[in-house]
């Protein structure tokens, strides 16, 4: 005899289409965050290419923020990407 009733099968249903909502949230997040990670690495790759022939102090705080926000953000990456597995 079967014991699945149809009110279970309905709450199955919509408890799986909760979880495909919540993975398609999470991937856009992870693009969104990966885009940021391209473009801030981008803009510290012309950065130390404009500081390679000038020293100055300005520009080199401004990479050094830059890999630090780069590394916070990647480290962020990781810990979400692999948080749920």
């Amino acid at each position: 005899m079967n014991d699945i009733s149809s009110d279970d099968i309905f709450l199955l249903k919509q408890r799986l289409a909760e979880q495909e909502a919540l993975i398609h949230a999470l991937q856009e997040k992870l693009s969104n965050r990966e885009r940021e990670i391209d473009h801030l690495q981008a803009q510290l790759d012309k950065l130390r290419r404009m500081n390679f022939g000038s020293r100055s102090e300005k520009v080199s705080r401004r990479i050094a923020q830059m890999e630090a926000d780069l590394n916070r953000l990647q480290k962020e990456s990781d810990r979400e990407r692999y948080a749920d597995w």
